[in-house]
C-alpha cells in the first residue's frame, strides 16, 4: 500500500494527475479532509497560551488533541482508499464458467462493493467531526483566524460530499438490499449534518467578519 503522508505535496499532486486509477477521488476527497484538521489545528495554536484568549485555553487544547487525530486518520484513509477497490477487481477476476462459479463470482462482486464503501463512509464521518472542530474554532478561536477556521469547514464539507460520492457510485453495482437501504440512509444522514454544521461555520464566520 503505498503511504501518501509520506510524499511531498508535489508528489502526491503528480501521483493524483497521473494516468493511474490510484490514488483518485477518494484519496484526494480524505487529503482535502486532512487539510481541514490542520487549519482547525492552526487556529487552536494561534489561540492557545495567549492571555487575552485564557477563558477559552482548555477548548483550545482539546481542538488540538481532536484535530491531530483526525488529521493522522484522514493521512492513513487517503492512503487505504487506494487499496480499498482491490477486493472487487480481485472478484471480477474470479472465473465463471460454471453457474456455480457464476454464483461465487457475484456474491463476491457484491462483497467488494460493500467493503470498498467502508474507506469514504470512515472519511465522511471524519469530515463531519472536523466540522464540528470548525464551529469552535471559529466560534472561539481568535478572530484574526476566523477565516482560516471557515476554510477548515469548507475543506471538511467537500471532503464530506466527495467521499459521499465514491459510496454512491459503489452503491449502485450492488442489490436493493436492505444493506444498501441502510447505507443509502447513513449517507442522506452524513450529508444533512454536514450541510447544517457548515451552515453553522459560515454563519459564525460573517457575524465576525461583518461586526
Amino acid at each position: 500500500m503505498e503511504q501518501f503522508d509520506q510524499y511531498t505535496l508535489r508528489a502526491y499532486h503528480d501521483a493524483l494527475a497521473g494516468k493511474s486509477a490510484t490514488p483518485g477521488g477518494g484519496s484526494a476527497a480524505a487529503v482535502i479532509g486532512g487539510l481541514g484538521a490542520a487549519l482547525v489545528s492552526m487556529v487552536a495554536n494561534l489561540t492557545a497560551g495567549r492571555k487575552k484568549f485564557a477563558a477559552v485555553e482548555e477548548d483550545m487544547q482539546n481542538l488540538l488533541t481532536a484535530s491531530a487525530q483526525l488529521m493522522d486518520s484522514m493521512l492513513r484513509l487517503a492512503s487505504e482508499d487506494s487499496v480499498a477497490f482491490d477486493g472487487v477487481m480481485a472478484a471480477y477476476a474470479l472465473p465463471k464458467e460454471t453457474d456455480e462459479e457464476k454464483e461465487r463470482r457475484q456474491k463476491a462482486i457484491w462483497q467488494g462493493y460493500r467493503d470498498a464503501c467502508q474507506v469514504p463512509l470512515a472519511v465522511a464521518a471524519d469530515a463531519v467531526e472536523i466540522l464540528k472542530l470548525a464551529i469552535v474554532a471559529a466560534e472561539k478561536g481568535n478572530p484574526n483566524a476566523v477565516s482560516d477556521a471557515a476554510v477548515a469547514g469548507y475543506a471538511a464539507y467537500a471532503a464530506l460530499n466527495s467521499a459521499l460520492l465514491n459510496v454512491r457510485i459503489n452503491v449502485k453495482n450492488l442489490p436493493d438490499d436492505e444493506w444498501t437501504q441502510n447505507t443509502l440512509q447513513l449517507v442522506e444522514k452524513l450529508r444533512c449534518d454536514g450541510e447544517e454544521l457548515q451552515a453553522t461555520v459560515q454563519a459564525i464566520t460573517d457575524s465576525i467578519l461583518n461586526a
